[in-house]
């Protein structure tokens, strides 16, 4: 990563990058930066807190468009980001019912663990909130969902890179 990628992510200036190169104390620190990939470390310190996952969850406040969700949903897929948090996802009380059935569908479609949910969901909701057609998946129907992960599109998207 350049110093002036380093700047704009870290939101400090280019000299106390330069200061941190020949401090002893934070030079391993400059080190560690350098080497990073920025994009990586972009994607990182986006993943600091779970909001990138609650935005898939509750995606109907947040999506209007399958494609971008979809393209979202697959890139977290392929992270190789821990499933535990999903797990944890689906006994928050604080997101919704349909979210916490999304994050145990998708806990166990990682995992190829099930999860017990406390709850059943009154009217079935698709993964993505505008999909109310019944896929026949039946990992997402174990949950009350109607419609899972388009297998077809994602492993299109694990070959290409897009979807």
């Amino acid at each position: 990563m350049t110093q002036a990628q380093m700047s704009q992510l870290l939101g400090i200036s280019i000299r106390t990058l330069q200061a941190w190169k020949h401090k002893k104390n934070r030079e391993n620190l400059y080190v560690l930066l350098e080497r990073l990939d920025y994009h990586v470390a972009q994607n990182l310190l986006m993943q600091k807190d779970n909001q990138h996952l609650i935005v898939l969850l509750e995606n109907q406040e947040h999506f209007t468009s399958y494609r971008d969700f979809e393209e979202e949903l697959f890139k977290y897929l392929t992270s190789g980001e821990s499933a535990d948090i999903l797990k944890q996802m689906a006994k928050n009380v604080n997101l919704s019912k349909e979210a916490r059935a999304r994050s145990a569908y998708l806990y166990s479609f990682l995992t190829n663990k099930p999860l017990k949910l406390s709850f059943t969901l009154k009217q079935r909701a698709g993964l993505y909130h505008e999909r109310n057609q019944d896929a026949g998946d039946g990992l997402a129907r174990l949950y009350g969902l109607l419609s899972g992960v388009d297998m077809q599109r994602f492993n299109q998207y694990k070959i290409t890179g897009s979807n």
